[in-house]
């Protein structure tokens, strides 16, 4: 079996003066996984009950929706303006 490079992000749930590790997204072949730390888990804070329950072990995103990746991560990203703006410091940084 061969392996692939894997994309790595830390993913923290900040609420008032308390910064949570909630766990990590890894990106491997074009799908995207998450697995909450322990601690976090001990929490009991459900943040998407439905599509990424509270529970040990890694899980797939299956929706591709959000092009691929789970929806209660997709809604921190900037929106399609957002986004836009984003592009424009990028191409302005490049030249």
């Amino acid at each position: 079996m061969s392996f692939k490079n894997i994309n790595v992000v830390l993913v923290y749930f900040i609420r008032e003066q308390e910064k949570l590790f909630m766990g990590r997204l890894a990106l491997r072949e074009r799908i995207i996984y998450f697995e909450y730390d322990p601690k976090f888990l001990k929490t009991g804070l459900q943040l998407s009950p439905l599509k990424l329950p509270l529970k040990p072990g890694i899980q797939s995103c299956t929706d591709f929706c959000f092009d691929g990746l789970f929806g209660v991560f997709n809604d921190s990203l900037p929106d399609g303006w957002g986004r836009l703006l984003l592009d424009r410091q990028v191409d302005e940084i490049r030249y």
